[in-house]
This record gives structure tokens, sequence and C-alpha cells, in this order.
């Protein structure tokens, strides 16, 4: 008898004895574990339940996570069936490589388990599941799965959008640096003469001449050409006043912590990342998505072809 068996026995023994609610010999009230689910006969109750959820934080919707175990459930039958058996000793090497990987000994491990509340044995039970359900879902599902160039190209040129840098702007400016400590009457004074080079900017003359003859010198020596940057990283007073602009549009003048802007959009631009950049990253999101698809199949047949009582 294996254990599922033996725990659904046991089951059955202590559901001919107790009632449900119905009061011990000690005055404690003692309640039946129910069985949820059945897979091809084995079951699942509602502890199991309870304990995966346990492990989830409830960051998992018990319905769903009772949709898993019985998926679990579903490929360790295949497992079985293609003869996929974990052997002690493959099971001592891996149990083995945790250890060193982790630079522990058998005492130390040991206590790390009893702190998650597992004992050695659970433990060797759990990862031999996982080893089992790692080598049936690698044989039915990753097997011969693989993504050609034609199809990283093709996946490329149908996303232009998802493989381009943020958009960058280049701005020309005249800059009216306000000296620190300025006075009310100075920053007065600036503005007015911002206003003066806004207003001559705006009816169309030369913005480069407007740069050299109010900009602080620093600024009228690049003609007030910040180059290319992305719309993010300029002053957030400049972002705001960018943002409605067209190429060639002039916005000001726009106070910031510094003086006063006359902005002038010159250029916008959006460059494409190159496709040998972003190759492996496409390869590795198609090979996903087939995975996903293969196992989606895969298990909708093992369903098909498997008998499952969801009881919850």
């Amino acid at each position: 008898m294996n254990m599922k068996q033996f725990t659904f026995s046991l089951i059955l023994a202590v559901m001919a004895f107790v009632v449900p609610g119905r009061q011990s010999p000690a005055g404690a009230s003692v309640t039946v574990d129910r069985v949820i689910a059945v897979v091809n006969g084995d079951i699942i109750t509602m502890s199991d339940l309870q304990r995966e959820s346990a492990r989830a934080a409830g960051k998992i919707d018990e319905l769903l996570l009772l949709e898993d175990m019985i998926n679990r459930k579903l490929q360790m039958t295949a497992a079985k069936r293609a003869g996929m058996d974990v052997t002690e000793k493959e099971l001592n090497d891996a149990i083995g490589d945790i250890l060193k990987r982790n630079s522990m000994d058998r005492q130390q491990f040991e206590a790390a388990l009893a702190k998650e509340g597992l004992s050695v044995e659970q433990y060797r039970s759990e990862l031999k599941e996982q080893i089992t359900l790692s080598r049936v879902f690698n044989k039915y599902v990753r097997t011969g799965l693989s993504v050609d160039d034609n199809e990283i190209r093709s996946y490329y040129a149908a996303n232009p959008r998802a493989f381009q840098f943020p958009e960058e702007v280049r701005i020309r400016q005249i800059l009216l640096r306000m000296p620190e400590g300025s006075s009310p009457g100075q920053v007065e004074a600036l503005r007015n003469r911002a206003n003066e080079a806004a207003a001559r900017a705006l009816k169309g003359e030369d913005f480069i001449a407007l740069v050299r003859e109010y900009s602080d010198t620093a600024t009228a020596a690049l003609d007030g050409d910040l180059g290319f940057m992305q719309r993010d990283h300029a002053l957030p007073e400049i972002e705001q006043a960018v943002a409605p602009l067209k190429p060639g549009g002039i916005s000001g003048p726009v106070r910031s912590s510094i003086g006063f802007h006359i902005i002038r959009l010159e250029e916008v631009r959006s460059r494409s990342i190159p496709f040998e950049k972003v190759r492996e990253e496409i390869s590795a999101t198609l090979f996903n998505q087939k995975l996903e698809s293969t196992y989606r199949n895969w298990l909708q047949t093992l369903r098909s072809e498997s008998t499952i009582e969801n009881r919850l």
C-alpha cells in the first residue's frame, strides 16, 4: 500500500468513527480532513491544499492553487507511465549538491528544514517530485522546441515600437541666467528682458541671433543648442514647456531655478535598437511563447485522458 492509499484508508477509518463537530471525550471539537479532488484515483485533501496555500502566503486563490495541484498529479501520472523514476542515489546526489552549493553540513540542513516546518523525509519527497516534474516537462514539452532566425527577424520587423530607444528631443534655448541671491527687483527686470526676447522670437526673428544677444556667455557660445536628450532628462519646467511643441515651435519665458528660458524645439527623433542587440531577447520571448503554448496543449491532452473530480 502506498502512502496516498494509506492516507485515504486512514481518513475512511476516522470518518467511520468520528462525526464532524461531535465533542471528543476531552471536550475538544474534531473536524475530519476531507477529500477535495480525485485525480485518476489519487486524492487531494483539504489539508494538502492548506499546506500549499500557507507556502504561497495566501497570494494565490485556492481554486487556482487546487488546479495547479491537479496539474501536478497529472504530470506525475505521465512520468510514472514513462518510467521516469528518481532513484535513491539520484535523490541523495541532488541533496548533496544542494548542501555543497549552500555551504551547509547535514546538521545545518536539517535545522533549516525544521525552521520551514519540514522533516527530511518530507523534503526528500518534495524534491523527488520536483525532479520528476522537471524530467517529464523536458521530455513532453521542451524537447524539440526551437526558434529559427527567420522567426526572430519577422518578430523584430512586426514590432518596431517595441525595439526603439526612448524618444529624444533636440532643444535650443535662450537662457537669461538669474544670479544667486537676486532681489525681487532684479528678478522682475530679468523677467521683462526674457519677455522681450520671447516676443521677438515669436515674431520670427533669427533665433540663434537672439541667443547670442540675450543668453549668458556659455549658452551663447553653443548657440543655445542643448543637443539630443530623452524627454524626461530635461529640467521639469523645460520638459513641460516642450511637451506640446512641434519642431520649430517656441515656448517661454519659462522660469526655472537657474533663470528664464525661451525654448525652441529643433527636432524629435525615435531610434531603433539594432537587431543584433535584441536578437537573444526576441529568441527567448518566442521560445517562451512556444513553451507555454506546448505546455497548455499537453496539459489539455492529459486532462482529456484522465478522470478528474474537483469537489471544492
